[in-house]
C-alpha cells in the first residue's frame, strides 16, 4: 500500500500560522497499515489537511463527516493547539500525517513505475479508450479532501479515479 504523505511535525504549527493556514481538518488515515512495524501499533492514525478559510475546512469536514475522528482544528484556539501538541508527543496514542507530498513529480513517477499495468488494466476495463500497446498513459496526481486521485487523459477525454481503485485491482 502506497503511503505518500509526510508525518506531521510540531515545527509545522508555527509555519502554518505564519502562512495564514490556521484551520486543520482531521480524519482517520488508513494508508499506514503496511508501514514498518510500529511498537505503538495500537495508535490511531490521523491525516491533517490545512486550510486558510473556515469555509474550505467546513467543505472538507462535510465530505468526511461520518468519520469519528473528523474535526476542524483552529490553531488560534489555545485548547485546540494544546491538544495537537499532546497528540504529537512520541508516546501519545496518535500518529499524525500531513496531506502533503515531498514531490508530486516523484509521486507521479512512482505511480507510473509501480502501477503502470494496473492503470492500463483499468483503462481497458473501465473506458472505451482504444490505446495501442506502445502508448504510455501518464497519470497526474490530485489530492482532494485527504483522498489521493489519479487523473488520466487520452486525447480530449479525462477521467478521475480514486487511487485506491487502481491499487486494489
Amino acid at each position: 500500500m502506497l503511503q505518500p504523505f509526510e508525518e506531521f511535525k510540531p515545527v509545522y504549527l508555527p509555519r502554518l500560522m505564519q502562512l495564514g493556514r490556521r484551520y486543520l481538518v482531521s480524519q482517520t488515515y488508513c494508508r499506514v497499515k503496511d508501514m514498518e512495524a510500529d511498537p505503538l501499533s495500537s495508535r490511531i492514525n490521523l491525516l491533517f489537511s490545512d486550510y486558510a478559510e473556515p469555509g474550505e475546512a467546513r467543505l472538507h469536514l462535510n465530505a468526511v463527516k461520518k468519520d469519528r475522528y473528523a474535526a476542524i482544528i483552529d490553531l488560534r484556539n489555545p485548547a485546540h493547539l494544546k491538544k495537537i501538541r499532546e497528540m504529537l508527543l512520541p508516546d501519545s496514542g496518535y500518529r499524525i500525517f500531513f496531506a502533503v507530498v515531498k514531490s508530486a513529480g516523484e509521486l507521479e513517477n512512482q505511480i507510473n513505475k509501480n502501477y503502470k499495468d494496473k492503470l492500463k488494466q483499468y483503462v481497458d476495463k473501465q473506458t472505451n479508450w482504444r490505446i495501442s500497446r506502445d502508448t504510455i498513459v501518464k497519470p497526474t496526481v490530485q489530492l482532494s479532501f485527504g483522498e489521493l486521485y489519479i487523473i488520466l487523459k487520452h486525447g480530449n477525454q479525462q477521467i478521475r479515479i480514486k487511487f485506491e481503485e487502481i491499487e486494489t485491482l
